[in-house]
């Protein structure tokens, strides 16, 4: 019993122990980086395609019902009549061109504007314009200046007055009291003779007569004297108001001279200020906006010239005028149409090649709007590995619907295609649908979307921080970058599950785009 015991408390020793080394084993093993393996890539720069694909098959024949690819207009000029031949590019019918010029002119107009604000924003204060804003200093330090002055004067005006008033009114309060006292002195000198009278012997006529003279004299001054205080209150009262009305108006100087001052004090100082701001260099967000004007002018350039050109209707292949329903002074239409089969000429003009090959592929509604006539195409039929070029020549105006999916039947030109293409063969195309050259880009999953804005994971000596971007053209392959990253920067190919420090925070709420 005792030795079982022994054997099973020897075990689980074994056991605690085992445990004990391999947690200290993971204590001291470093942990790995949960981004140590995220993959990254490089800004690049060449040139990036946006592509359309599709499949469908090749028939033989072409027939092709020919609309303005633009908004059309009014027809002004038909190039061609029924059976004339023509190769690819040949003028067919031109539509007034007016609003579209007026565009352009207007699109080159802000382009040149967009320039100008980009010249501005990196261009320094030019030697005249230095001396104005010296001058524009000068002259708001020596507005302070006068103010100042105007201040200073409107003071000691006011004290000036002050004093002078403050005799003035002090002079007619003395001839008041004066007046006063003298008509008192008066008063008393009548009430003593009354008396005196009144005590007078009755017998006494001399002693009478001279007291009732004096009565009548002192009664005589005391009405000059009403008349001379009357007159020195009304001069006091005058005077009061003078000096009211003095100082009042003083008062108002000095507050109209403080005001004035005080403006000219901060006129000063925003002068300085505006200089200040004048001479500073160009800020990195200022000079980075008016770029980005440029770049969206001339994007509307671009349009511009786009919708002169689809004024006028060009053969997309070699072919014969069969149909010409295109009439000088007729709207024509916007919307393009085409069919093999059908010869009604339902277009402008219908243009035909017996000769030629075509494939015909429906194209996605999602994806039709970006396809227009004249687009260059790569079919490739995966059943030879043969590939060849081509170009899209008609998008049906209306719509077919399988199995609840809308699209638009596309037919596509082949140019020289080899004489072991068959018809009925099934062929891939891909429609480029636009071009940027010389650009740079990223892979589209690099790139992620916080509200209106993109950004970038750049990776600089391991560490990783987040980068606002701006983007231009999505193509097929990647994502134009207009601003943000420079050529050769590195970035997280995928932003999906990169932490706060070594990523995007919170990227699982990112759209990667």
């Amino acid at each position: 019993m005792n030795r079982r015991r022994v054997i099973v408390n020897s075990i689980l020793g074994v056991t605690l122990l085992g445990l004990t080394v391999a947690g200290g084993i993971s204590l001291l093993t470093p942990r790995a980086d949960p981004n140590a393996n995220v993959p990254t890539t490089k800004v690049v720069r060449g040139t990036l395609d946006a592509t359309v694909t599709a499949s469908g098959n090749v028939e033989s024949g072409l027939t092709a019902n020919l609309q303005m690819a633009g908004n059309g207009g009014v027809v002004t000029k038909v190039y061609v009549k029924e059976g004339k031949k023509v190769s690819v590019g040949d003028k067919l019918v031109a539509v007034d061109d007016t609003a579209a010029q007026q565009q352009l002119d207007s699109a080159e107009a802000t382009l040149k504007a967009a320039e100008a604000g980009l010249a501005t924003a990196t261009q320094g204060r030019t030697s005249a314009e230095k001396k104005s804003d010296a001058a524009s200093i000068a002259s708001a330090q020596q507005s302070l200046t006068n103010a100042q002055k105007a201040l200073d004067a409107a003071k000691e005006t006011y004290e000036h007055d002050k004093d002078q008033q403050g005799n003035a009114v002090a002079a007619a309060q003395d001839k008041v009291d004066s007046a006063t006292q003298q008509q008192t002195q008066h008063q008393q000198d009548l009430t003593k003779a009354q008396q005196d009278l009144a005590a007078t012997d009755p017998g006494d006529a001399a002693a009478i007569a001279a007291l009732n003279a004096k009565i009548a004299d002192l009664q005589s001054q005391l009405l000059t004297d009403a008349s001379s205080v009357a007159s020195a209150k009304a001069s006091l009262a005058a005077a009061q108001q003078s000096s009211d009305s003095t100082l009042l108006q003083d008062r108002h100087n000095v507050t109209t001279a403080t005001g004035t001052r005080d403006s000219a004090k901060k006129a000063l100082a925003s002068t300085k200020a505006s200089v200040a701001v004048a001479q500073q260099g160009a800020k990195g967000g200022t000079v980075a906006s008016a770029q980005a004007q440029i770049d969206s002018a001339n994007v509307a350039v671009d349009q511009a010239r786009t919708a002169i050109e689809d004024t006028v209707l060009r053969a997309p292949f070699d072919g014969t005028v069969s149909t010409v329903n295109a009439v000088v002074g007729q709207s024509s239409s916007g919307a393009a149409s085409s069919s093999a089969s059908d010869s009604s000429g339902s277009g402008l003009v219908t243009l035909v090649d017996p000769t030629g090959k075509n494939v015909t592929a429906s194209i996605a509604e999602a994806d039709v709007t970006a396809v227009k006539v004249g687009q260059p195409v790569t079919i490739s039929l995966p059943a030879s590995g043969a590939e060849m070029k081509g170009r899209v020549v008609s998008v049906d105006p209306q719509s077919t619907v399988t199995d609840n999916v809308v699209q638009y039947v596309t037919r596509v030109s082949l140019e020289s295609p080899p004489a072991t293409v068959r018809v009925g063969q099934t062929a891939s195309i891909s429609i480029t649908t636009a071009t940027a050259e010389d650009v740079l880009f990223v892979p589209t999953s690099a790139i992620a979307t916080d509200g209106t804005k993109s950004y970038v994971m750049k990776v600089v000596d391991g560490k990783r921080s987040k980068v606002e971007v701006s983007t231009g053209m999505v193509g097929t392959t990647g994502t134009e970058i207009t601003s943000g990253v420079a050529e050769g920067d590195v970035v997280v190919l995928s932003n999906t599950g990169v932490s706060e420090s070594n990523g995007f925070p919170g990227a699982g709420a990112s759209s990667a785009r």
